[in-house]
């Protein structure tokens, strides 16, 4: 059986506002807006048009006259807003931008608004899988496991009255107190990240960063040195490789989400994991060699 996913995924999450939450939907789309605003993710429309051209509503409506990016408006309603018009890196030409709202997008911690959008996963969340999501974010959260028990305490101060349904807070509740009546589970589980390596943004303890990291695990995988996802999970992966090389393991995982794969594949990280690649192979001929 397939592994539960329990990660805030914003595709998942805007199909469960809008569906679920529609006369809330519009103040949900300005948080996501806002974040992507900081983060400044967002997509040119030309490549819009050629991503989304080939689908049967789309087509069938420039077919009868109406230009591509207005089929494409009125074929998703309630999906792009346009972000103005932004400079492309590659050149000095000017694209229209915009924001994709059921983008398929890890949210993490480093997002702005996560404790905003960790609220919308839990009301989301059925009642008989509250548990289940809270244990799986108490185990990737952070190395401390009391840092998520406060995390938690303060979000549901911040918006579990306007957001979360009575009987939703005292499920969670229940969880944090049945936590904390279990002392030795966050006692043993601090004592042994005691004295664990805490990484720095590009500290240079190893020749990748931490996105760098995450691409070359993708490379090792579909060149089948390492097992592929279908027999090693990115969970699996991401905690294997924290403690190969310090980096979180949850965004390790998070990082080999599809969509953020195609995000770090730029020129930059792709050098610098070629260059590390034909460091090794260097290595091996010049210091491995066969006895004899």
């Amino acid at each position: 059986m397939a592994e539960r996913y329990y990660g805030i995924n914003l595709n998942n999450l805007t199909a469960g506002e809008y569906f679920g939450f529609h006369d809330h939907f519009k103040e949900y789309c300005q948080a996501v807006l806002y974040m992507f605003r900081i983060k400044d993710h967002f997509i040119f429309e030309d490549n819009l048009i050629t991503t989304l051209k080939d689908e049967q509503e789309v087509q069938r409506l420039i077919e009868g006259g109406m230009q591509p990016m207005d089929a494409i408006k009125c074929s998703f309603p309630d999906r792009f807003v346009c972000f103005g018009r932004r400079k492309k890196k590659a050149n000095d030409e000017y694209d229209v931008a915009w924001f994709d709202l059921w983008d398929d997008y890890e949210i993490t911690q480093a997002d702005a608004f996560y404790d905003l959008f960790f609220t919308y996963k839990l009301r989301q969340t059925d009642l008989l899988e509250l548990d289940n999501l809270l244990n799986n974010f108490l185990q990737t959260y952070s190395d401390v496991k009391t840092d998520f028990v406060r995390f938690l305490r303060l979000t549901l101060r911040k918006h579990g009255k306007k957001l979360l349904q009575p009987e939703q807070l005292e499920t969670i509740n229940e969880w944090i107190a049945e936590l904390e009546r279990q002392p030795t589970l966050l006692g043993e589980a601090e004592a042994k990240t005691k004295g664990k390596l805490k990484r720095e943004r590009d500290d240079k303890i190893t020749c990748l960063n931490q996105e760098q990291t995450a691409l070359f695990i993708y490379c090792l995988r579909e060149s089948k040195i390492i097992l592929k996802d279908e027999l090693l999970n990115n969970k699996e992966a991401g905690r294997a490789f924290s403690v190969l090389t310090g980096y979180s393991a949850d965004t390790i995982r998070q990082n080999l989400n599809k969509s953020e794969v195609v995000r770090l594949a730029n020129s930059k990280n792709i050098d610098t994991v070629t260059k590390a690649v034909n460091n090794l192979l260097k290595f091996i001929e010049d210091q491995v060699k066969p006895e004899g």
